[in-house]
């Protein structure tokens, strides 16, 4: 029976937190390009409205399925790092901690809820294709 202290703690935490990170990252570069898009587009100052528009939509819908789908990255990289006989609580474990930085992304609502569950099933996932993601 595996216990709380087998589990590899400092890989879970990277695998619960990279996703974030990498997703925050992606997020600031795609605004900043589309901002210079539209500065060279217009020659001039780009149209507040539009900005706007792209970092509602692009930070409300498109980061959280990055960030879940790097989550199925992340947790098969510590699955497969671990015991075999482990991997899949691993898996759980990343799912779990990267949801729960999600809740610090936005407010308590049934979304989040949704987002929560899909990202411990990302953990889930990423544990059970970690030999196929990552190979061998």
């Amino acid at each position: 029976m595996t216990t709380v202290t087998d589990l590899q703690w400092k890989q879970i935490v990277v695998g619960g937190i990279a996703p974030h990170v990498i997703s925050t990252g992606l997020l600031i570069v795609a605004i900043v390009g589309y901002t210079f898009l539209l500065v060279f587009q217009t020659g001039g100052e780009p149209d507040p409205g539009a900005l706007q528009q792209f970092n509602t939509v692009s930070g409300t819908q498109i980061y959280p399925v990055v960030t879940i789908l790097l989550t199925v990255v992340a947790a098969g990289w510590v699955a497969r790092r671990v015991d075999p006989d482990r991997a899949m609580l691993h898996g759980v474990a990343v799912g779990v901690l990267a949801g729960l930085v999600g809740f610090a992304f936005g407010a308590l609502d049934a979304m989040m809820i949704v987002r929560f569950v899909s990202t411990v099933g990302a953990g889930v996932l990423g544990a059970k294709l970690s030999q196929i993601l990552l190979g061998d």
